[in-house]
């Protein structure tokens, strides 16, 4: 086993097998066939998104983060870490959104 030849123990109480027809995550990063962010997430933020659009920021920062544009510029950073396809759509639609004070926070990703 490569982990043990590395100098590695393995705790086999917190390893499993984890067949090709289930979704294989580690870290919160879904690794079957391609590394890939979970569906739901993806979603939520393509949704928080969007409804930054339409409606506006203020709306949507729910828990009350002190700099929320960060936060989804960080977000946003991160899945397109992950996938860059999906990163470059919701890339988008961040740099659609208009703040209501400019020279606060990140600029707009690039």
């Amino acid at each position: 086993m490569v982990a043990g030849e590395e100098g590695f123990a393995l705790n086999f109480r917190k390893t499993r097998v984890m067949r090709r027809g289930r979704r294989q995550t580690v870290t919160g990063v879904v690794v079957n066939a391609h590394p890939n962010v979970p569906r739901a997430d993806f979603d939520l933020l393509k949704a928080t998104l969007t409804n930054c659009v339409r409606r506006g920021p203020a709306g949507q920062n729910r828990e009350g983060r002190a700099d929320f544009r960060a936060h989804l510029a960080g977000r946003v950073a991160h899945l397109a870490a992950i996938n860059p396809s999906r990163g470059r759509k919701l890339r988008a639609l961040f740099d659609r959104i208009a703040w209501p004070t400019e020279g606060t926070g990140p600029r707009p990703l690039s």
